[in-house]
């Protein structure tokens, strides 16, 4: 079947690429993805699927049911963008000004749709029940995922086995990825507010200023990293915003600290916040100031299960050949709402390259990222391969 998976992919490719790029010139942002879920309905309707809408907010699920007693493999793709201007001069340029699909999650919805669309069409051949699914808010822990498991998307009937892909513009249009063991970081966040007594700032003795007792803060928390945690251990600590003071000649009352933190070690984890709040606490007592701390848990770590990858790196060899599937050597420090699914059920992620030969490469959440869409007929087999791949594991262990 791997021949007409590949053909149908190929007959497909038009359409996949003008769903993209009708996503991508109307952006929306997580939660909010309405015009897109009302897309993807349109797309599916028709295709014999059990279609379900409204799943935390804008999520949406469509199952092509074989059997009631058949196992269920799941596909799933987020649909939001993110808060940036593109700066791209391409016909599909986003029409919402500060949105951008500047994360390839148009192209994630519109390969799941052609994916939907191919297995429908082969559905006396499936032994799986297979769900479609859809959802919102990738990219702001903590995310979409949650909500979509909390309200049963991984019920009725019960998902076995989960896959999803992300476009990468460091690999070359065409070529996989794939990551054993721990895939991507999880990433924390956290809030410091360091308060202190404002006044004049040509007087600083009639003050206990926070922005000097926040600088010291911010230097000190790179010991975390370099001198708290075994160096072999990854680990990321980094403040991303302050916030503190309005005038040249005024010393604020308060200082605002906010930042994250990644891991992939879940035991590091659990001591991050601990040795923050030592660390604030100390400098911020020492300069007569007061601190609190408000640290936050997010996506947890994306650890890819070894019997799930082996069938998606299977698909990946039977539809773009060994030459184009790729070890990843290192886990990213970026992070995943997808590891809410696979920290309950098996499941693999993998990276499918985008980079056009020649190109300029702009990275993620970049606002001149783009694609080569030459890719996505790729990306639409290979999710259709796992599916595939995984019934014949899925279905002799059952008869076992």
């Amino acid at each position: 079947m791997i021949e007409q998976v590949k053909e149908a992919a190929g007959r497909l490719q038009p359409e996949i690429v003008e769903i993209r790029r009708q996503i991508h010139s109307n952006p929306e942002l997580g939660f909010a993805e309405w015009e897109t879920s009302e897309l993807i309905n349109r797309k599916l309707s028709g295709l014999g699927l059990e279609i379900k809408r409204g799943i935390a907010k804008t999520g949406i699920t469509a199952l092509l049911r074989v059997s009631d007693e058949a196992p269920t493999v799941a596909l799933r793709a987020d649909m939001d963008a993110l808060p940036v201007e593109e700066m791209n001069d391409v016909p599909y340029r986003s029409k919402n000004p500060g949105v951008m699909h500047a994360c390839g999650h148009d192209a994630h919805v519109a390969m799941l749709i052609g994916a939907a669309k191919i297995l429908a069409a082969m559905r006396d051949r499936l032994k799986v029940n297979v769900k479609f699914i859809f959802q919102p808010c990738e990219e702001q822990p903590r995310g979409g995922a949650e909500p979509m498991i909390k309200e049963g998307v991984l019920e009725s009937p019960k998902v076995d086995a989960i896959f999803a892909l992300h476009v990468n513009p460091y690999l070359p249009a065409g070529f996989l990825g794939f990551k054993a063991g721990p895939v991507m970081a999880a990433a924390d966040q956290f809030t410091i507010e360091v308060t202190g007594k404002g006044g004049h700032g040509a007087a600083p003795h009639q003050t206990v200023d926070p922005i000097v007792a926040a600088a010291q803060v911010i230097l000190a928390l790179q010991s975390v990293v370099s001198r708290q945690t075994d160096p072999v251990e990854p680990v990321v600590v980094s403040i991303c915003a302050v916030h503190g003071g309005q005038s040249f000649n005024v010393i604020a009352d308060r200082v605002t600290l906010t930042g994250t933190v990644r891991t992939l070690n879940p035991n590091i984890q659990k001591t991050i916040p601990e040795r923050i709040r030592t660390i604030t606490e100390g400098i911020t007592s020492a300069f007569g100031a007061e601190s609190r701390l408000d640290y936050q848990w997010g996506y947890p770590i994306l650890v890819n299960n070894g019997d799930m990858l082996k069938i998606a790196m299977q698909a990946g060899r039977d539809i773009a050949g060994r030459q184009k599937v790729i070890d990843i050597a290192m886990p990213s420090m970026g992070a995943e709402d997808f590891a809410c699914y696979t920290g309950r059920i098996p499941g693999a992620y993998f990276f499918l390259g985008v980079s056009p030969p020649g190109g300029d490469v702009f990275p993620w959440h970049n606002c001149r990222f783009d694609i080569d869409e030459s890719a996505l007929a790729t990306g639409t087999a290979v999710l259709t391969g796992c599916v595939l791949q995984a019934q014949e594991t899925l279905v002799k262990g059952e008869q076992e």
